[in-house]
């Protein structure tokens, strides 16, 4: 059996949760894994015993250890990019100006919709590989992925085969999410794609065991609270479990009506009500903060505020938000961004990259801390100090990392 002991960490975060310390920090502990799972957490003259000729010892005596990141909203199956249209954003407003910039002649949606159904399944696979391995380079273990470049039936459906056959590929856990509700179909109109997805895809997704989520987009200009809560609950009966972006661009009571419907999570929240907040904390509703996707968008005078958030008592999560208009790969990044612009602690900030994180996937059980009997997705980052992330911008301090008890990265090199 694979044994693996982490010794005399200079600090180990456990992130456990009802600790003192949200960080469940821990300085001079050794952690031993044993299979794929954590066995014990001691000081070293108590695990000595437990370690033989087989255990591979690491020293961390100067190290920081932490549980692997977990990013729980992303779109990170998708053709092609959005370089010429980011570039052209920059200097240009007009958007028929910007479209001129643009080699394909498209953006925005429009713009994905179309490389994503030119690239087919095998360089979808290939791009989205590429991809996960950047992640996994800057410590995230465990990521949710969406369809959604499709709005229609095949382009979704294999967006969501490439995440299946990815499993097999990655050591990441992949969570697969079903967004048909991205847009719709002009020619159909709402009510009749809302019937499309419901009728013709679900029932699809559910055969062929392609997701266990389902998102949709509810905003004033997309799909409304009626349409919303119909796909969520149709969701629900095809074993989906049910997460949308809402409160992005308006304040029509998304987050409240994805509450009540049992939603494990809502993404953006930068309208949201205080009277959507206690839904959201009544129902263990996790909050998403995007805080690329709020710095990119330039969303400066309606920040999600994060900090109120955690105030009032909701669970709050972070994510990278990967898609081609925001092609974040880290979770750092976002930790430092909302450290910055939202108003967390560092401390605040990395729970929501972990334990939070993996509430929003409902995978708490088993991911987002370092606990005994739990996953052993661990990292391990060269400084003796985690604030470091949010203080030295854009550094990777990621030396190792280790999922479900094996050795993934290590010196900064992927050895799966």
């Amino acid at each position: 059996m694979n044994k693996l002991l982490l010794k005399n960490c200079k600090s180990l975060l456990t992130l456990k949760e009802h600790e003192n310390d949200i960080t469940g920090a821990l300085q001079g502990y050794s952690l031993l894994v044993e299979g794929e799972k954590i066995k014990k957490i001691d000081v070293y003259e108590n695990l000595k015993d437990l370690v033989d000729e087989q255990t591979k010892v690491i020293d961390c005596s100067e190290k920081t250890v932490l549980p692997g990141f977990v990013d729980p909203h992303t779109h990170l199956v998708f053709g092609g990019d959005r370089l010429d249209e980011y570039s052209a954003k920059l200097t240009m407003t007009d958007p028929e100006e910007i479209k001129k910039n643009v080699k394909i002649g498209l953006t925005g949606l429009d713009s994905t919709i179309k490389q994503t159904k030119d690239a087919g399944f095998e360089g979808l696979y290939k791009e989205a590989l590429e991809k996960l391995n950047t992640v996994l380079l800057n410590g995230t273990t465990t990521i949710e992925i969406k369809s959604g470049y499709g709005i229609d039936k095949e382009v979704e459906l294999t967006q969501l085969r490439v995440i299946k056959e990815l499993r097999d590929k990655v050591p990441q856990t992949l969570i697969a999410t079903y967004l048909g509700g991205h847009d719709w179909d002009k020619s159909m109109g709402k009510d009749a794609y809302l019937d499309f997805m419901i009728n013709e895809v679900m029932p699809v997704v559910k055969e062929e065991d392609l997701a266990t989520m389902a998102d949709i987009w509810v905003e004033d200009s997309i799909f409304s609270i009626d349409q919303g809560r119909k796909y969520l609950r149709a969701a629900k009966e095809f074993g989906l479990a049910g997460t949308i972006h809402g409160d992005e661009l308006s304040g029509i009571g998304a987050s409240k009506m994805a509450a009540e419907e049992g939603a494990y999570s809502v993404a953006h929240l930068n309208y949201i009500t205080e009277e959507a907040i206690d839904a959201m904390i009544e129902n263990s509703t996790v909050g998403i903060v995007l805080p690329t996707t709020d710095y990119v968008k330039q969303y400066d005078d309606r920040l999600a505020d994060a900090r109120h958030f955690v105030d009032r008592g909701m669970d709050v999560a972070i994510a990278t938000n990967i898609n081609p208009g925001d092609y974040t790969v880290s979770m750092t990044i976002c930790m430092d961004l909302v450290c910055k612009r939202h108003r967390l602690t560092p401390a605040e900030a990395l729970r929501a990259a972990s334990l939070n994180a993996a509430k929003a996937l409902r995978l708490d059980e088993s991911y987002g801390s370092l606990e005994e009997g739990k996953f052993a997705d661990i990292q391990i980052w060269d400084t003796d100090d985690y604030r470091n992330v949010v203080y030295r911008h854009g550094s990777n301090f990621v030396d190792t990392v280790i999922k479900h008890g094996k050795l993934v990265v290590e010196g900064r090199k992927l050895v799966y």
